[in-house]
């Protein structure tokens, strides 16, 4: 259950704390040295002062309560949930953690406890080692999926995806999910591989990056909620191309984001590599994603894709595009596929792009 207004501005500010934490952290050197060991042993103090004054609101306060965490355990999950906030990895060392929290070759010693087999956090399950090292020092930790999504439940504002999903009144607006979705999984692409290749992205939202996943999960089930309440789903026009082509759910994501670029941007499509990165959550998910793209795979071996000026052949170098009777099949206008557009419509489509404030208002045009 979302945490009342008063409660949520408790975490808030437990979160502004986690954050500062995140910032010490990165002025310590990767050998766990710290910049200036006074100064930063002063901030740590402050925060965790900061910290008790405030008190723990929702599942971290339920957490230090069942599991009676000492400050210094307090202290090690914040780190680690602003951690998971800035990188999808969402990992840490024992060094990294006690070099910042104790900046003394005493203090990184006598806090090793805290992240032993034996400790409270291990045992409570809020934290887990991910990488088992030579010692607490050089083992790798991360948040738990559990506590983390308990967190994200707490910051999510009541009302926020609480009304029932409804059926889709036509795939137009099916369509207008799946754009939001592939913005989403742009914006996570751009998390996991450190690349922003579009700074012009709809439906763009400020948020922490690690949020990101949680958000493409849970806005894939109210698709899905949704195209279950709708009759006639099977005949909305991907979800007919995708059936009769055998299309993974990657693959049609790749279709309606080269559709979005080209009826929003008036742009002809996106680099290969960015496309199978959207679709990929880690750098084993990308290498193994390249396969959409050969030529025996659905999208290709079907004729739903075009890839303009491969280097030497290789189909990731090269950029992606959709054919136009394929844009009209997506738009339901399957006749287009037999009359192409002529020039003056072409004219006329592109002069109303650059009137568009914004896509929302396309994808209610399309349906007037």
């Amino acid at each position: 259950m979302a945490l009342g207004l008063k409660e949520r501005e408790r975490l808030k500010r437990i979160l502004d704390l986690s954050d500062r934490l995140g910032s010490l952290r990165r002025r310590v050197g990767d050998d766990g040295t710290p910049v200036d060991r006074k100064t930063l042993l002063e901030e740590v103090r402050s925060i965790a002062g900061s910290v008790v004054t405030i008190g723990l609101p929702g599942a971290l306060g339920r957490l230090e309560t069942e599991s009676r965490f000492e400050p210094r355990d307090v202290m090690v999950l914040l780190m680690l949930l602003n951690r998971r906030f800035e990188s999808a990895e969402g990992t840490l060392s024992g060094r990294e953690i006690l070099g910042t929290l104790f900046p003394s070759t005493y203090g990184v010693l006598a806090g090793a406890s805290a992240l032993g087999p034996d400790s409270a956090l291990l045992a409570s399950g809020a934290v887990e080692p991910v990488v088992e090292g030579q010692g607490v020092l050089e083992s790798r930790f991360r948040l738990s999926d559990t506590l983390f999504e308990a967190i994200e439940t707490d910051v999510t504002p009541a009302g926020a995806f609480s009304t029932p999903a409804r059926a889709y009144a036509s795939h137009y607006e099916h369509l207008a999910d799946l754009a939001r979705l592939t913005g989403f999984l742009l914006r996570r692409a751009n998390a996991a591989f450190d690349v922003d290749p579009y700074g012009n992205r709809i439906y763009e939202e400020a948020e922490p990056a690690g949020l990101i996943d949680r958000r493409v999960v849970a806005f894939s089930r109210r698709i899905a909620e949704r195209l279950e309440l709708t009759e006639a789903a099977e005949s909305f026009p991907i979800i007919r191309l995708a059936r009769e082509a055998r299309l993974t759910r990657e693959e049609q994501l790749i279709l309606v984001a080269l559709l979005v670029q080209e009826c929003y941007y008036g742009s002809p499509g996106l680099e290969a590599v960015e496309c199978v990165k959207m679709v990929s959550k880690s750098p084993e998910e990308l290498l193994g994603n390249r396969v959409l793209l050969i030529e025996s795979g659905a999208l290709r071996r079907a004729g739903l894709v075009e890839i303009l000026d491969p280097v030497d052949g290789k189909e990731i170098t090269g950029d992606l595009t959709l054919p136009r009777w394929v844009s009209a099949m997506l738009l339901g206008d399957d006749a287009s596929r037999r009359d192409p557009i002529d020039a003056d419509s072409r004219i006329e489509f592109h002069e109303y792009l650059k009137e568009l404030e914004d896509s929302d208002r396309f994808f209610r045009d399309l349906e007037s």
